[in-house]
């Protein structure tokens, strides 16, 4: 009874070897297809983010850009500057007026040579240092006092007697990074190497500074430049994907688990008869051979156990039948050939 047992336990073992085998190229698969869907699912999340702020920035260029237009339209038809002694008055009223709608709280009134004839401070004072190359109408510039950084816009404008500039600021600050980003984004603006505002405050300015040492493209981040050519002048924006993976370690788990038990069942079923017939097979052979060495002769429950081992499943335990048959047949003719008489010894 022992050579069974430890022939089922060690089918027993290879068959869970088998089983974990699976469970752990299950386990693996699961984790490729969780990795390969959220690597997509970031990709596809990070070209929306990109064709998304891209067609923002535009949009943003352009309205500035008619509203910094409109704004000198409107002053000059109501000949605001025309009077030299009354221009920072009639300006600072009308500017008053319009409240909150007019979207660069900063601006100058200049001579073409650059000589301030008047100015408008809705919060602190704004004097960044800036040039405009010939036919540029935009431009950045950091104001030395407090390193905010500024898109700053020139447009002509008349005077009364001869043309002079109007020179827009939009501060590009967290608020207004705040006001285009949308949920599981996070935006960061550059310039010039280092991080200027952040959607998500200063916090969002550690974070950026703590992962990003330049603004660059990643698997989850993309870097936009703002307006105008590609060059070290030019601002970046940096758009990071910070949404949740698409498939976590728990929806993977589930469906392995549920795969396995499935398999396992399937090879419970499949095997469970032909483990139980070579089992019988192997049983029918042990108890033969045992009951053979008892009585040393083939009787009718060894025979009976022999053809139901002939009769097994596993082909090599028939051929151990065979051969063991043979054996048996041939022992108890040896022991049933009569012996030889021995003759006397010589007197």
């Amino acid at each position: 009874m022992i050579m069974p047992r430890t022939l089922n336990g060690h089918l027993a073992l290879r068959l869970t070897g088998i089983l974990l085998l699976v469970l752990l190229c299950l386990a693996l698969q699961g984790l490729w297809l969780k990795e390969l869907a959220n690597d997509k699912a970031r990709e596809n999340q990070l070209t929306n983010a990109r064709e998304h702020y891209a067609v923002v920035l535009a949009d943003l260029d352009r309205r500035w850009g008619r509203e910094a237009v409109n704004l000198k339209t409107r002053i000059e038809a109501q000949e605001i500057l025309d009077s030299k002694g009354q221009r920072n008055d009639k300006l600072l009223a009308y500017l008053i007026s319009q409240g909150s709608s007019i979207e660069f709280p900063s601006l100058r009134i200049e001579k073409t040579n650059g000589e301030v004839l008047a100015a408008y401070d809705y919060a602190g004072h704004v004097d960044p240092k800036m040039k405009f190359a010939q036919g540029q109408v935009s431009t950045w510039a950091q104001n030395p006092a407090d390193g905010q950084l500024y898109l700053v816009i020139r447009q002509f404008i008349w005077l009364g007697k001869e043309n002079g500039y109007l020179v827009l600021f939009k501060p590009m600050d967290h608020a207004a990074l705040t006001q285009i980003t949308y949920p599981g984004t996070r935006l960061s603006l550059w310039w010039k190497g280092k991080t200027a505002a952040s959607s998500d405050g200063e916090d969002g300015l550690r974070r950026t500074a703590a992962s990003f040492a330049k603004p660059e493209n990643g698997s989850s981040s993309v870097a936009l430049t703002w307006s105008g050519p590609e060059s070290e002048a030019s601002p970046k924006l940096l758009v990071e994907t910070l949404a949740s993976e698409l498939i976590d370690a728990d929806h993977t788990a589930r469906p392995v688990m549920l795969l396995f038990f499935v398999l396992l069942i399937a090879i419970a079923v499949s095997f469970s008869a032909l483990w139980l017939r070579a089992s019988r097979q192997i049983e029918a052979l042990v108890q033969a051979d045992q009951r053979f060495h008892t009585l040393n002769a083939i009787d009718g429950q060894v025979a009976q156990w022999l053809r139901a081992a002939h009769h097994g499943p596993v082909e090599s335990a028939r051929q151990l039948a065979d051969s063991l048959e043979q054996h048996m047949r041939a022992t108890a003719a040896g022991h049933e050939a009569p012996t030889s008489p021995r003759l006397p010894p010589d007197a």
